[in-house]
């Protein structure tokens, strides 16, 4: 019974003088082996097994056979996989560890690679798979999403679809219409390509102030009286020109995505499609209650026709004196 006890007593003052010495932080290795197939190796001290628990995947993931297995005297190893392609940008992985953080890094199947420290948030550890360029899980999913969020993005974005509005009411024939769509859709492609390929930056607040005057102007055009402006017999000019600034606001979506380098090419042409796609839809919705309106019986006073360009020029001056607040001195 002494020696029992003796031998207990050693165990546990070895194990406290492992977890003494112990920073509280893990190194993780996150490998893609084949396409939907990982393993996940941690660096912990046999002593310090314990504190780690069975992470918690996406919902298409699974572990495969046992999910804790030994990969050697200082590691421990999960293998899962993911149904319907690889992980992605979108995915997180979530450690209910007792570490103060780990340094966690992803080797993907093309070879590409990254490392992240993650620190613990409320006893857990979140790993947010587009800080390590994750992809999107194949060539035709990340088709399909990066175009699902361009179209998300226009039809979400309501200072870029009330300066389409206000070219439309200035807009008198389908011609004029496809040269000024057009002349929109080359220069905010050209503005949001150089974004986001890193040859031009421009700092987010002065841009967002920027698009919401251009707002104001366009609808104030409409709305000018006597012979027509410049800008209302070629709209196409001013869809151009204030287009290079948009393509800007559009470059914050996909920034925000931490894009894998091997996926911008696929991504731009994608998310611009899509960004075209729910454009086309505004448009289309928009000439569609114009023709209703148009069809109603009975005249309707002058001024009704200038109450879409009042209210879209007051909307936009609005955001422009709260976006202009928001530019930081200097």
């Amino acid at each position: 019974m002494g020696r029992f006890l003796a031998v207990l007593l050693g165990l546990m003052v070895m194990a406290g003088s492992v977890r003494a010495h112990d920073f509280g932080v893990s190194s993780v290795q996150l490998t893609e082996t084949a396409i939907g197939r990982y393993s996940l190796t941690v660096a912990i001290h046999p002593g310090l097994a314990d504190l780690i628990g069975t992470p918690i995947l996406p919902d298409r993931c699974g572990f495969a056979g046992t999910p804790r297995a030994v990969a050697g005297a200082d590691d421990l190893r999960f293998t899962f996989e993911c149904q319907n392609g690889s992980l992605r940008f979108d995915d997180r992985l979530v450690l209910p560890w007792q570490r103060e953080g780990v340094l966690f890094a992803a080797r993907w199947l093309d070879g590409a690679s990254e490392a992240r420290f993650f620190p613990a948030q409320g006893g857990t550890i979140v790993i947010d798979l587009g800080e390590l360029s994750a992809g999107s899980g194949g060539a035709v999913d990340a088709a399909w999403r990066y175009t699902a969020l361009g179209v998300e993005h226009i039809l979400s974005g309501t200072d870029h679809l009330l300066f389409v509005l206000a070219l439309l009411l200035i807009v008198r024939d389908t011609w004029t219409l496809l040269k000024t769509i057009t002349a929109f859709t080359v220069a905010h492609s050209i503005t949001l390509a150089m974004a986001t390929l890193g040859l031009a930056s421009v700092p987010s607040a002065p841009v967002e102030a920027a698009i919401a005057l251009s707002i104001v102007f366009v609808a104030a055009e409409g709305l000018r009286a006597g012979p027509p402006s410049l800008t209302v017999r070629y709209p196409w000019l001013a869809a151009f020109a204030f287009g290079l600034l948009h393509g800007f606001g559009f470059a914050g979506a996909l920034a925000e995505l931490n894009l894998p380098a091997r996926e911008v090419p696929l991504a731009l042409l994608c998310f611009n499609i899509g960004v075209e796609l729910g454009q086309i839809l505004f448009v289309v919705v928009v000439l569609a209650v114009r023709h209703v309106l148009r069809m109603l019986p009975g005249r309707r006073p002058a001024w009704v026709s200038a109450v879409p360009g009042y209210a879209i020029g007051t909307i936009a001056t609005l955001w422009f004196m709260e976006r202009l607040g928001g530019i930081p001195p200097g």
